[in-house]
């Protein structure tokens, strides 16, 4: 079972925007420490084509291009009856960070940054840090409540699927 290090989830209210894109803003910060090593968990990480069989909310995930050092894809969310499509890019620094962005609809603003810092051979540290900001529109309430709520979840989750596939 992972440690937990630190949380802090700072989520905005109402009047509290994101002075380019007059958008809530949304930030969130985490820590674990994995019993696995960092090559493990940055392969988990990156492999976004399997969210959709552990991350709640994620419907679909493809991959438009790859290289070493980077990713397009092309993900959908499912929001009840709405599925909200969007492209993100990946920038992949090999068992050290990924770094994932997107401005495209719903995001004012998207920013996931993932860093993977040595503990020893068998434990990986994994920070977290997510900066969003939501543009207006009729998902934006609902699109809110599953981000804050999966934010929560997320390495939890991903500490769940590690166990799944390396046992």
């Amino acid at each position: 079972m992972a440690e937990e290090v630190n949380q802090l989830l700072i989520d905005a209210d109402q009047n509290d925007t994101d002075l380019h894109h007059g958008a809530p803003a949304m930030q969130y910060q985490d820590e674990k420490i994995f019993p696995y090593g960092c090559p493990r968990v940055f392969a988990l990480v990156a492999d976004i084509e399997s969210y959709p069989q552990f991350l709640p909310g994620w419907s679909r995930v493809r991959v438009l291009h790859s290289d070493d050092h980077r990713l397009e894809v092309e993900q959908q969310l499912q929001l009840g009856p709405f599925p909200v499509r969007f492209h993100s890019s990946a920038e992949l620094e090999r068992c050290r960070s990924i770094l994932i962005t997107s401005s495209d609809a719903p995001f004012g603003r998207m920013t996931i940054e993932w860093c993977f810092t040595p503990r020893d051979q068998q434990r990986c540290q994994v920070s977290l840090t997510i900066d969003l900001a939501l543009n207006p529109g009729s998902l934006r309430h609902p699109l809110q409540r599953l981000l804050k709520h999966g934010s929560g979840e997320l390495l939890r989750l991903f500490e769940e699927r590690a166990r799944e596939v390396y046992g």
